[in-house]
C-alpha cells in the first residue's frame, strides 16, 4: 500500500482559555479578588502542516480588580497583544532567515505550502528589521556553555579590531560589526549598539 498524497487540507481550531496562561492574581496587587469586565475571542493563525491549518482562538478579557481598583488585559506569552500571528511564526521566519539563509518570500512561500500560513513577504522582512537583534541575542545568550573557539571571527568598531575568541565575552559596550563564517560556510553578519 502506498502513500496517498491526494488529500484535503483541514482546518482545527486550538482554544487557550484565560485559566491556560493567567492564574486569577491581580498583575498589580497580586489579590484574587479580580472580575472580567468584558472579554472575546482573538483568532490568530498558528503553525500548521503540510495536511492541517491551525487556528489559536484565544480568550482575552479585560479584567478590573476590586481590591486596587487597576484593570489590565492578561498576555499570553506565545500570542503577543500587537502581532496577528503567534510567536512561533515570527520565531519560525527568523530561524529561517538567519540559520537558512533564506529571503522573506522563500519564508513566504515555506509558511503557506509547510505551514498553511499566509504572511506576506513584506511583513517577514518587517520581522526581520524588528525582532533579529533580541532573536541573535537570544541564541547566543541560551548557549553560554557552548565552546566558541572554533568560530573565526573579525570585528571592526572604530577603534579595535578583535579576532576569533577574543570576540567572545568582550567587556566594553561599543558599537560593532561583525561577520562571523559559520562551520558550514554561510556567514553570519550581526551589528552590536
Amino acid at each position: 500500500m502506498g502513500i496517498d498524497f491526494n488529500f484535503n487540507v483541514r482546518t482545527r481550531y486550538r482554544e487557550i482559555d484565560l485559566p491556560e496562561f493567567f492564574n486569577g492574581a491581580c498583575l498589580f496587587c497580586e489579590s484574587e479578588h479580580v472580575i472580567i469586565r468584558s472579554s472575546r475571542w482573538r483568532e490568530l493563525p498558528d503553525l500548521g502542516s503540510p495536511f492541517e491549518k491551525l487556528i489559536v482562538r484565544l480568550k482575552e478579557a479585560y479584567m478590573y480588580c476590586q481590591e486596587c481598583g487597576a484593570t489590565f488585559t492578561p498576555q499570553h506569552p506565545e500570542f503577543p497583544p500587537d502581532l496577528e500571528y503567534s510567536q512561533a511564526i515570527v520565531e519560525y521566519a527568523l530561524t529561517s532567515f538567519h540559520y537558512n539563509n533564506d529571503s522573506g518570500e522563500i519564508i513566504e512561500r515555506n509558511l503557506a505550502r509547510l505551514h498553511q500560513v499566509e504572511v506576506p513577504a513584506a511583513t517577514i522582512y518587517s520581522w526581520l528589521k524588528q525582532y533579529s537583534p533580541a532573536f541573535l541575542k537570544a541564541q547566543i545568550d541560551g548557549r553560554p556553555t557552548e565552546d566558541l573557539s572554533h568560530i573565526k571571527t573579525v570585528t571592526v568598531d572604530g577603534t579595535y579590531v578583535h579576532t576569533g575568541s577574543a570576540v567572545i565575552g568582550k567587556k566594553k559596550d561599543v558599537e560593532s560589526l561583525s561577520v562571523t563564517r559559520l562551520a558550514d560556510g554561510r556567514y553570519l553578519l550581526m551589528w552590536w549598539e
